[in-house]
């Protein structure tokens, strides 16, 4: 007669739902305000393309919008500006997640380093940054410069404190069990504090996506002679605001793909992480 065994269920015997399809069920909240965002632009278009309630000058229906963007790509004009935005906003938020990452682990393990930098770091986190780009521009002319370093002050903050919020939110206990097995380290950093902080690196990541948007603007209304930002600003200024609303339209829908990308690549190397959950 054959003794039986006692097997114990591990995570690895637990169900596996592919990355991309749980993305799209945890992101089921989204479909339905992009169900809303086509509810509006169609009471819009009814409300100024058909009625014309208001002055369409000053907010010209969605039609228009539309019409002005594609006039804009025949021309040359949009993608021009496009990548001029794309290239500054690349190297700026390259840099700030690089900096971010490493400066926000430094705060979250060495409280040395945490006691030296801390207090400047809050400080300048407190000082509305916006408020530098004349400045910059008056230190570093009109060149990209300023424009890169304005995004890169705009993002760097999310991600900084995200990761460092990560690092000190990591489980101890997992740590001290890690050291009881002999790991060293280095081995607790790379396998264990570092993974376990991946989603909120990731979360800062996603908002200095949106930050960077925000630093094109900036820096292309200040001291600036092209990109989305210029053509934005000079569009407003001629009261075309069907193209100003268009390129202010292109800069969210750029933010919101960022921030999906990097959610979705939060979802398949950290598929542990349910974020913004909470449990009673």
């Amino acid at each position: 007669m054959s003794t039986p065994t006692l097997r114990i269920a591990t995570l690895s015997d637990a169900p596996r739902r592919n990355p991309v399809v749980s993305f799209f069920i945890a992101s089921r909240w989204q479909w339905a305000v992009a169900g809303e965002v086509i509810l509006f632009i169609a009471v819009w278009q009814l409300v100024q393309g058909t009625l014309e309630l208001w002055n369409p000058t000053f907010l010209p229906p969605p039609s228009d919008v539309w019409m002005a963007l594609v006039g804009m790509s025949e021309s040359g004009v949009l993608w021009g500006s496009f990548w001029y935005s794309s290239y500054n906003a690349a190297v700026g938020f390259i840099i700030a997640a690089v900096l971010g990452v490493f400066t926000g682990l430094l705060l979250g393990r060495s409280k040395l380093f945490y006691d030296i930098v801390g207090g400047p770091f809050w400080t300048l986190y407190a000082t509305p940054r916006i408020a530098f780009q004349p400045l910059l521009v008056l230190w570093l002319g009109f060149g990209n410069g300023p424009k890169i370093l304005i995004i890169f002050l705009l993002a760097f903050f999310p991600v900084a404190i995200s990761t460092m919020d990560g690092i000190r939110g990591v489980d101890r206990s997992v740590v001290k069990a890690a050291r009881v097995y002999g790991a060293s380290s280095a081995q607790i950093f790379f396998k264990v504090e570092l993974w376990a902080a991946l989603p909120l690196i990731l979360t800062g990541l996603r908002m200095g996506v949106a930050r960077a948007m925000i630093g094109i603007v900036v820096g292309e209304f200040i001291g600036g002679s092209e990109g989305i930002g210029f053509l934005i600003r000079r569009r407003a200024g001629d009261l075309d605001l069907a193209s100003a609303i268009g390129l202010t339209i292109m800069l969210v829908v750029i933010a919101l793909v960022g921030m999906g990308l990097l959610n979705l690549l939060r979802r398949i190397v950290a598929p542990w992480y349910i974020e913004g959950v909470a449990k009673s």
